[in-house]
């Protein structure tokens, strides 16, 4: 569920021509569904196509009792569901619901079925989805049979699909992770599948994790090792209080959040400067982080990449401050022009 081409409907979009644009847009009609709302239960006939334009959904299953459920993972803007069952015309497999109010984009099963054949880029998009959520649902399963420890490579799982695996299976232990060096860039203690420490490059408790959901380390490894406790201590006035779900589901909101800011200032480019004399904020959640960023930026500009090295915030969160302090007019983010480069005599 990675927000780039390979499984980002919107992106998508941006690759195809604009009489297809124009075709796919004619089929797609809008939904608003409300916090907790199903949009379709496990067994259900597949007649619909769904994308996330706005918002959280929750996929789930039902044990055959009914008594249990048990959470497949957490979806955002430009993610799809519903595919599977409307190309094998089988029953629903899982149960969807709404995190949240959310608005749905929704394609009728002819409808749908006539996309992919008269726009090969959107049914190679689709096929090659399928292949990859495949994929992984059998390596999943293997993970479920040797749940002892589990380890892999980064380029073929993102931090917060293995957040989801370790959640499932309810387990304790360590995960750890490492560069193409083997050094290791972060350590995450689980008690009997949450979240409990967390620490990833400079950064400790809850905003590693969102800084490990957004930043990609295809060069590296991890591995999950059953254990009762980490192996080395975790600032305890940082222990994570979040249930599960509630963390993946932030996860998923904070991750969308952070692809929708600019490309520029994802990379943190330029520096960050005062223009008014005093700070107003309104935000209680993020106070503590803009009056640290009020105060390191005092006396002179900052560069964003070294400011964020000095405070205990991730990037997703970081970035929000320093844009709505741009936004109201208090700072001002500036960004040195590239050098001309010399002609060539």
């Amino acid at each position: 569920m990675e927000s780039n081409f390979e499984s980002n409907f919107f992106t998508l979009l941006e690759f195809l021509d604009a009489g297809s644009r124009l075709e796919i847009d004619g089929v797609c009609t809008r939904k608003t569904v409300q916090p907790q709302e199903i949009i379709y239960a496990q067994g259900d006939e597949a007649n619909k196509v769904y994308i996330v334009a706005l918002g959280v959904v929750e996929a789930f299953t039902h044990s055959p009792d009914g008594e249990q459920t048990r959470s497949l993972g957490f979806m955002g803007r430009g993610d799809f569901f519903g595919d599977l069952a409307v190309l094998t015309g089988q029953p629903r497999l899982a149960a969807v619901r709404a995190c949240e109010e959310t608005q749905l984009l929704q394609i009728e099963k002819l409808a749908f079925l006539h996309l992919l054949e008269k726009i090969p880029k959107m049914g190679a998009y689709f096929t090659r989805n399928l292949a990859r959520r495949l994929h992984k649902t059998s390596t999943e399963a293997n993970l479920d049979v040797y749940s002892l420890d589990l380890m892999g490579n980064l380029r073929h799982f993102d931090l917060l699909t293995i957040f989801q695996a370790i959640t499932s299976m309810g387990r304790s232990g360590e995960l750890r992770l490492h560069n193409s060096a083997n050094e290791i860039i972060g350590s995450f203690f689980f008690r009997e599948g949450r979240a409990e420490h967390a620490r990833f490059v400079h950064l400790e408790g809850v905003e590693a994790i969102w800084q490990g959901f957004v930043q990609s380390a295809t060069d590296g490894t991890f591995a999950f090792q059953v254990v009762d406790q980490p192996g080395a201590p975790f600032n305890e006035e940082r222990r994570i209080e979040l249930a599960s779900s509630d963390l993946l589901m932030q996860g998923v909101m904070r991750r969308d959040a952070y692809y929708a800011l600019p490309e520029p200032l994802r990379q943190m480019e330029g520096s960050l400067s005062r223009l008014t004399e005093s700070l107003v904020w309104t935000e209680p959640e993020t106070q503590d982080l803009a009056e640290r960023i009020w105060e390191l930026i005092a006396k002179r500009p900052q560069p964003l990449a070294s400011l964020w090295r000095r405070l205990n915030y991730s990037s997703p969160t970081f970035l929000e401050a320093v844009s709505r302090l741009v936004s109201t007019g208090q700072a001002e983010l500036s960004v040195a022009p590239a050098p001309e480069e010399k002609a060539v005599s």
